[in-house]
């Protein structure tokens, strides 16, 4: 939880909404499309944070890194290719 913790802090700071869901532990953060969102959580290793059907990946060691990754990624893709969510970002 801390690792998600410290990379939505992160992302936060480059302007994305982002919520914690500590129920099933990652991240949601919002895309341009209402709706859409990209899941972001830490890997079975506990080496990686990963969104995008486990095809997309980036060290734990490295938050801003991932969070930049993470950032053009929804930028890029405006969350296309990732599930919906009814859920509503403050």
């Amino acid at each position: 939880m801390r690792l998600l913790a410290d990379l939505r802090a992160s992302l936060l700071g480059l302007g994305l909404a982002v919520r914690l869901d500590e129920a099933m532990p990652g991240l949601l953060v919002a895309t341009a499309n209402p709706g859409l969102f990209v899941w972001v959580f830490v890997g079975a290793s506990g080496r990686t944070f990963t969104w995008r059907r486990d095809d997309s990946k980036h060290p734990v060691d490295d938050v801003p890194g991932a969070a930049g990754k993470v950032a053009r990624f929804v930028t890029a893709q405006a969350g296309q290719l990732n599930g919906s969510a009814n859920d509503h970002f403050d």
